[in-house]
């Protein structure tokens, strides 16, 4: 079976956040890990219920790319389009409202558009509600966040009736905190992406570079917003049903499985 799916999966052409950069497909890694866990997965399915599984961990961790590798696998595996992905970026606050709303902290005033990324930039309501579409209907239009705009764009992405499992990734899906700890009850299966502080900072370092930013603001926005997240989602999250420990941004060094 491996030997078929990866010949799949060396035929497809997968891009990240709406840009031409194109995500690497190993193929060992693909044999090791990504077919197993998506074997995994197709046997939690039980129609005509879809599977939600909850994708998450802390910012350069290659959340987005490791879903779309995911999906692809489940696809070629069960030889039809039956995986889907969804990123909770698409559910930021617009540019817009960012730079006309503040928040306290510290006994500071901060506008939002400054800490974009942290979880107060989120429209958590509207990605809930999402998510709880997505476990009832059979089609369901989302969001998506262009690295290009710097935007979320909406009705860019669609769950269709034949996508019956749907992942979601997001930093904050597995916060033990107010609002978001509402979320693990929508998921089937949860998965944490995890990996050292420096092989983060490279992941957000790339990402940043690849929407067209300059080095001293790519720094600037490290420090000061990506870090705290990064601290706060490794301190703040709960157990995940699997957790995949990453040697860098794309390759994986080994899944276990709680």
């Amino acid at each position: 079976m491996e030997k078929d799916v990866w010949d799949q999966l060396a035929r497809v052409r997968l891009t990240l956040d709406q840009t031409s950069a194109l995500i690497e497909v190993n193929r060992k890694e693909a044999e090791e890990f990504y077919i197993p866990l998506a074997a995994t997965l197709l046997d939690r399915l039980s129609p005509p219920a879809r599977l939600l599984v909850g994708i998450a961990g802390p910012p350069g961790c290659g959340k987005t790319a490791f879903a779309a590798l995911l999906a692809e696998t489940i696809n070629a595996i069960s030889g039809e389009e039956m995986a889907a992905c969804l990123g909770l970026d698409g559910w930021h606050f617009s540019n817009a409202y960012l730079d006309s709303h503040f928040i306290e902290r510290g006994g500071e005033w901060f506008q939002l558009r400054r800490i974009k990324g942290a979880p107060e930039t989120y429209d958590v309501y509207a990605a809930y509600q999402c998510l709880q579409r997505i476990r009832t209907q059979a089609k369901v239009i989302f969001p998506e966040y262009s690295r290009t705009l710097h935007d979320p764009v909406p009705d860019a992405g669609v769950v269709e009736l034949r996508h019956r499992i749907v992942l979601a990734e997001g930093n904050y899906w597995l916060l033990k905190e107010e609002p978001w700890k509402d979320f693990q009850a929508l998921f089937d299966v949860t998965i944490f992406l995890s990996a050292s502080p420096q092989c983060l900072i490279e992941g957000l370092r790339t990402r940043h570079r690849r929407g067209a930013k300059g080095s001293r603001s790519v720094e600037k926005h490290i420090r000061q917003v990506d870090l705290p997240n990064i601290e706060h989602v490794l301190s703040n999250s709960v157990n995940a049903d699997v957790v995949v420990y990453k040697r860098d941004s794309r390759l994986i060094e080994r899944v276990v499985f709680a």
